[in-house]
């Protein structure tokens, strides 16, 4: 393995992480803006919206991606 694609792999390693924090943090956020909600209903209601926004930008990614072949 080269450098180059060593880094390639290091950077999407730490986009990986990025995300996983970034919906734990939206997990977080949905529990405090739904406050009459159970704690719970209100984590898995904001990792559901999240894992939706994740879905159609790496669906839009992967489009956009091929388009260009």
């Amino acid at each position: 393995m080269d450098d180059k694609s060593l880094l390639r792999v290091l950077r999407w390693l730490a986009l990986g992480i990025a995300v996983a924090v970034g919906g734990l943090f939206a997990a977080t956020l949905f529990a405090e803006l739904f406050n009459g909600m159970e704690y719970g209903d209100a984590v898995c209601l904001g990792m559901g919206l999240y894992l939706c926004i994740v879905v159609v930008v790496c669906t839009g990614v992967i489009l956009s991606r091929l388009d260009r072949k």
